[in-house]
């Protein structure tokens, strides 16, 4: 049996490129005691992995240069040498991007993502589900909102990426609470998506000359929640519009991954003084020991129809990765960007 993977061989300047990465089969080593190979099905392409490719400091190690590139991931046991683990489970875990993914004792007791392998159930939810509003996204959203951001109903709330993985749910949880919900996408033909299939109340293009005027016309009292995903000028447009007493969550920057070197910061920060607000930084694992409660709430409401899982699924061999990760960063998706894996 052979294993095909893709290595980070070069830390990307800029939007990765095919030449930072090789394609390498390999075959199949044999188990240890304590271990156990996964079949990877689905894996999570995210906005995140740029940041893993850098080499500067963040909440997680970067992926060494020669390693399998790092990627969440839901699959089946197929060998098994653990008393905990048989054939036929499904996992969600770090198993990165290759066709079969061996999990060591050290890695099932805490991979490098910072959490164990749990089980997860196809009869429950499609594997997919599990890497959006049951995975990471979803738990970010939710945690990011009414764990940090602390949303009220009544409460204007804005939300960048509004069409990607996590935006998108962040977006539906608090419509769901009661809040007015403004999105901020790319196009215009995203914003009716965003209006239509997720339910925000109004939805701005942060490419029309315009979008400043906009945003302050739809939000007259001001801002009470910004969950950020974009950085840059959308963070610099929101910040003069925050309400007194505001929260500003800053989940992430995908537009400024591609340009470490040089991120551009916010320039309109002295607004949170006048304002009384606060900007807060946080990571969805932070939060792990209640992901199972809080999986277990995100999955009533979706079976309620309050919240809608949407997957963007690709289906390719592992070396498609690399023109996901295009699509992401270059806007292409809809919901969460996911890979099913499929032998070359």
């Amino acid at each position: 049996m052979q294993n095909t993977q893709v290595r980070l061989i070069n830390r990307p300047l800029g939007l990765p490129k095919a030449t930072d990465f090789s394609v390498e089969t390999q075959p199949f080593q044999p188990l240890g005691v304590h271990e156990i190979r996964v079949q990877n099905r689905y894996v999570s392409i995210d906005p995140a992995m740029r940041s893993w490719m850098a080499g500067g400091r963040s909440y997680i190690n970067p992926v060494p240069v020669g390693a399998v590139m790092r990627a969440l991931g839901t699959g089946m046991v197929v060998e098994s040498r653990h008393p905990d683990y048989k054939i036929g489970d499904y996992l969600y875990t770090n198993l990165g991007i290759q066709d079969y993914a061996l999990l060591t004792e050290e890695h099932l007791k805490k991979p490098d993502y910072g959490n164990k392998p749990y089980r997860v159930d196809p009869a429950v939810a499609p594997l997919p589900a599990y890497l959006g509003a049951l995975g990471l996204p979803g738990m970010t959203a939710y945690f990011g909102l009414l764990r940090v951001g602390k949303i009220r109903a009544g409460e204007t709330v804005l939300i960048s990426a509004a069409a990607g993985g996590v935006g998108s749910l962040a977006g539906q949880i608090a419509k769901r609470q009661g809040c007015f919900v403004v999105g901020i996408t790319s196009s215009p033909e995203k914003c009716r998506i965003v209006e239509k299939e997720f339910g925000f109340d109004t939805c701005l293009s942060y490419k029309s000359p315009t979008w400043r005027d906009e945003l302050a016309a739809l939000c007259p009292d001001g801002v009470h929640v910004f969950f950020d995903n974009v950085g840059g000028d959308v963070l610099n447009g929101a910040l003069p519009l925050m309400a007194r007493g505001g929260r500003v969550i800053l989940s992430g920057a995908v537009s400024q991954y591609n340009n470490m070197q040089f991120m551009r910061g916010p320039a309109n920060y002295l607004t949170l003084i006048s304002t009384r607000a606060r900007m807060e930084g946080f990571v969805g694992i932070d939060f792990y020991d209640e992901f199972a409660e809080a999986r277990a709430e995100i999955a009533d409401w979706i079976r309620e129809g309050s919240i809608r899982s949407d997957v963007h699924l690709v289906s390719g061999p592992v070396d498609t990765f690399v023109t996901l990760l295009g699509q992401l960063f270059g806007g292409q998706n809809t919901g969460k960007l996911v890979l099913e894996i499929v032998a070359d």
